[in-house]
């Protein structure tokens, strides 16, 4: 089976390579010595519109395809695997499940400003003695009238 990139697949290609080789890869290995994180690349990302690809516009997101947010992805990690985890997680894993599941509220609040990368999105899911199983996590969300009380601790934090 022939498989070929889309015009538009390549001019996403195209501007997120140029952009990783000139942004990202150049300070990449001084980030990785001193674990500082990238937030004036993130800005520019999101300005790019790398921050919400698969969300609607109507989100302020990007609203493309898999395949060229695959794309984006391999570029940026190409220049740099860890920014590569940041832009995943805030795509795939906060903007992702609220555009699938969140109500309208969520979406105007969070989502909006989320896939414009105006806020990142984090992940918590290690805990001190379960570390990434889920079956052995502490933390718990009660529910209190309108609202959820959260217990619990959290540590590694992507984006955190």
């Amino acid at each position: 089976m022939a498989w070929h990139l889309t015009e538009e697949q390549k001019m996403i290609q195209a501007m997120v390579r140029d952009f990783a080789r000139t942004e990202v890869m150049p300070t990449a290995a001084e980030r990785d010595k001193t674990g500082e994180f990238p937030r004036e690349i993130i800005k520019k990302m999101g300005e790019l519109g790398l921050m919400g690809m698969n969300v609607p516009p109507e989100y302020n997101g990007a609203g493309v395809d898999t395949v060229s947010y695959s794309v984006a992805m391999q570029e940026i990690a190409y220049a740099d695997a860890s920014t590569a985890v940041i832009m995943s997680v805030h795509n795939s894993v906060a903007c992702g499940p609220i555009f699938l599941f969140g109500s309208d509220y969520l979406k105007e609040t969070y989502l909006k400003t989320l896939a414009a990368g105006q806020k990142l999105g984090c992940f918590a899911l290690t805990e001190p003695g379960a570390g990434s199983d889920p079956a052995s996590q502490k933390s718990k969300a009660l529910r209190d009238g309108d609202f959820y009380i959260i217990n619990g601790t959290k540590m590694f934090i992507t984006s955190g």
